[in-house]
């Protein structure tokens, strides 16, 4: 099992990529006080999370002024203590932060009845979740384009999915 972290209001925290286009890998990063917390996740996860925290910020009462994020790269080394299997947000009422949990992914083949799955919350004011969406955003769209027949990421060759072009 990996360990379980805590970050209250990181300096650091974004989401970043390692590899070319098609092979990109997608991590969520966290840092405060020398501490340095990676976790690996899914482009999907990046775009739904940020999804998410943008309807989510659109119905909290009151303006959300945008908080640039101090970095928006992944601080070497990128390590990650684990594989992201869920995601969840909260809201804490009394300063409209976001708490946002991110789960580790547990093997289908563990049999191990204990296992607790490891778990990283982090959170965030309003301001950092806002800069926080548009920074995923930009991430998720700087990938392949999407093939026009299916929707699915294309061929790096061309208009269309390998699946589609056969």
């Amino acid at each position: 099992m990996s360990g379980s972290f805590e970050f209250e209001h990181p300096e650091h925290f974004t989401a970043g990529t390692v590899g070319p286009k098609g092979q990109r890998t997608f991590y969520l990063q966290a840092g405060h006080g020398g501490r340095l917390v990676t976790v690996k996740l899914e482009k999907q996860q990046v775009g739904a999370l940020a999804e998410y925290l943008a309807g989510l910020l659109a119905d909290l009462p009151g303006p959300t002024e945008r908080q640039p994020l101090a970095r928006t790269e992944l601080i070497d080394p990128v390590e990650p203590v684990f594989v992201v299997g869920a995601l969840g947000v909260a809201v804490e009422e009394s300063d409209q932060s976001l708490l946002l949990v991110a789960e580790e992914l547990v093997d289908d083949d563990d049999t191990d009845p204990d296992r607790v799955p490891a778990n990283a919350r982090f959170r965030i004011s309003r301001g950092r979740a806002a800069a926080f969406v548009e920074h995923a955003r930009e991430l998720v769209a700087a990938g392949r384009p999407a093939c026009r027949v299916c929707g699915r990421p294309a061929d790096l060759r061309g208009p269309v999915c390998v699946p589609c072009a056969n």
